[in-house]
């Protein structure tokens, strides 16, 4: 059976360090830096520039019927029950009482069925939350039973309904929502039921949220949260230590991790949260349509290699089945597989021999030469390419690296079914939910066309996988486990996507502003648990070592999970087929082909502190006059 441990409270201590004597655990004002903006805040208008804290974020202002995605059973938060018929095709929602919306209307079993109508029929507007109402699960329709209870029908069984949609999809307030014929074009500030109100925004620059007092869990630990847009992680980290702001909601570099571990004005917490960073290869394209260019290419990659040059061993090398492998879909003893002979053979094997200058091609002369594409901001993924280069040349296989601007990047990998793109590859990060969602394989990886999403992260297709696939998305627990072990074994064979790297889950705060964080598994310490009463007072006491997370069965220690930030310009875990996620565009030199190193990035850190205090305190200077009230 699967684990199902809640979450660890973690206190701002860090590993072997005893916490605090007496923990602040609540504040007036916390000013927190997220690596991007997502617009007005809205399901339907987010931008993932924020990633990964995107989803988390969102759910600061809204909520849905259970908490949280990360666990087979989750926690009741809108709703007290969920029952289903014999079936699965519908489920009975009962919702707790006193619910309501920022603005004081009450929420009831109407905003509910609305909810899901509303992405049904916006479904091209709300890629990351709407497919899973008009894809799978198919949601068919609602009725209202009484104010607090709703009856939700769907075309196909729905066994894993209190996970997704029911953990995942905010749900939205009629009153505001119905009169709204083009969810894109809404422009106000946002009205949700959760912990936090939105009440100023400064477009690409600062969010401020204020406590809601009527919060179902009570008030809010913090009054205030400003949440400052800072890109650049050198500058945001220097912000931290000049007292700018409080937490910085992306890991901690590596080259600053001894710094912070020892302790002072700012340490570090550690917090679970299922990230990957990977290599999607355009599996649509020659040679990279064949799988054993892929997989030859995966051979030669030694992952625990790039993890202890890049990250300084803080993390841990992919596994070629893709899936987290804390998630309750990932393939139990999944590992990589790390052998550059083989890779050799497997070239030979698809007739690409190897030539007097030592890059392979085929017999039309097509050179196994390739380009990367990366995101400029996060120069552990550009590090990371340039090992990767270094590792497979020697098998004949040469990549190039392009950093690029997000939004360049964006545009650059779009794909549609008539024309294939002209990328080759692209190094990504992917938050949680693409990892917990029981239909995630089947949304990332299903062959182009009406299901999934597929054709926006590598185009993959094959057949049996997505029979497999398929066949899941209505079986329950134990057999879909079963059913998407056999799924990722095609995708270790076939790899059009390689793992490299799961981060340790590694964040600095200032303690002395607040200590309340809580490791919520699957989302790290920026989740609205770090800011609910009844959470947060476990954070008073000292650190468990040995809680399970959610999902998985084998002990662990308390702040110890996987987790990455690479602020992304890539297809999130949610998007509809030819849509790929916004992030915001920042400038970059892209012609040089080359990403910065470990010391280099360390430099720019230390360089970066007066910079990242003028950048933060401009920025500051845009907003409203009572900042410090």
């Amino acid at each position: 059976m699967l684990a199902t441990a809640l979450f660890v409270a973690v206190g701002v201590t860090n590993a072997g360090v005893a916490p605090a004597a007496a923990p602040i655990l609540s504040a007036t004002k916390l000013r927190i830096a997220i690596p991007g903006s997502e617009n007005n805040v809205t399901p339907f208008t987010i931008s993932f520039g924020a990633t990964p804290n995107t989803h988390d974020f969102l759910n600061l202002v809204y909520d849905s019927l259970f908490w949280s995605q990360v666990r087979p059973d989750p926690e009741p938060w809108l709703a007290e029950s969920a029952t289903p018929n014999a079936d699965f095709t519908s489920w009975t929602v009962k919702l707790s009482e006193n619910l309501k919306w920022h603005d004081g209307q009450p929420l009831t079993a109407e905003d509910v069925k609305f909810s899901f109508d509303y992405y049904l029929i916006n479904k091209s507007s709300a890629g990351r939350y709407s497919h899973h109402v008009w894809d799978a699960p198919p949601y068919k329709s609602g009725e209202v039973l009484d104010p607090l209870t709703v009856r939700l029908d769907f075309a196909q069984p729905a066994p894993q309904f209190m996970v997704i949609p029911g953990a995942d999809l905010p749900i939205i307030p009629k009153h505001i929502w119905e009169t709204v014929a083009d969810p894109k074009t809404y422009a106000e500030l946002p009205i949700g039921s959760g912990p936090y109100k939105v009440t100023e925004i400064q477009p690409d620059q600062s969010y401020r949220l204020e406590a809601n007092a009527d919060y179902m869990k009570g008030k809010p630990t913090v009054d205030e949260l400003e949440l400052l847009v800072i890109k650049d992680p050198a500058a945001s980290f220097a912000a931290l230590e000049t007292g700018e702001v409080d937490m910085v909601a992306r890991n901690v570099p590596p080259e600053l991790r001894d710094k912070y571990a020892g302790g002072g004005d700012v340490t570090m917490v550690e917090g679970s949260k299922f990230e990957t960073t990977q290599i999607f290869f355009n599996s649509r394209k020659a040679p990279l349509d064949n799988p054993k260019v892929r997989k030859a290419i995966a051979l030669a990659a030694d992952l625990d290699a790039l993890v202890d040059t890049v990250l300084l061993g803080q993390g841990t090398g992919g596994h070629d089945a893709f899936i987290h492998p804390n998630s309750p879909w990932a393939l139990p003893g999944a590992d990589h597989e790390y052998d550059p002979a083989r890779a050799g053979t497997m070239l030979d094997d698809a007739g690409f021999a190897l030539g007097s200058d030592g890059v392979r091609a085929s017999a039309d002369g097509k050179r196994l030469e390739f380009t990367i594409l990366v995101n400029s901001f996060e120069p552990a993924d550009a590090r990371a390419a340039q090992l990767l280069a270094e590792q497979v040349k020697p098998v004949g296989v040469i990549l190039n690296i392009e950093p690029l601007d997000p939004a360049t990047l964006r545009t650059r990998r779009a794909a549609t079914l008539d024309a294939v793109p002209e990328y080759d590859a692209y190094i990504s990060t992917l938050e949680a939910h693409a990892h917990v969602d029981p239909d995630g394989l089947y949304y990332f990886f299903h062959s182009p066309g009406a299901k999934g999403f597929g054709l926006s992260v590598s185009g993959f297709t094959n057949g049996n996988f997505d029979a497999i696939v398929e066949g899941a998305t209505t079986a329950e627990l134990d057999s879909r486990a079963t059913q998407l072990n056999g799924a990722e074994e095609i995708l270790a064979d076939e790899v059009p996507g390689l793992v490299l790297w799961y981060r340790t889950g590694e964040y600095a705060v200032r303690p002395g502003s607040y200590s309340g964080w809580v490791s919520d598994p699957g989302h790290g310490i920026f989740t609205k648990r770090s800011f609910l009463k009844e959470y947060v007072a476990a954070a008073a006491s000292p650190p468990v070592t040995t809680a399970a997370p959610a999902v998985t069965e084998a002990p662990v220690a308390t702040q110890a999970a996987a987790s990455t930030d690479t602020g992304v310009a890539t297809a999130e875990a949610s998007v509809p087929e030819t849509a790929a996620p916004a992030t915001a565009a920042a400038a970059t030199d892209s012609g040089n082909g080359s990403g910065a190193t470990p010391w280099i990035v360390a430099a720019v850190v230390i360089a970066a502190i007066a910079a990242g205090v003028l950048l933060v305190r401009r920025r500051r200077a845009t907003s409203s006059a009572d900042d410090d009230d």
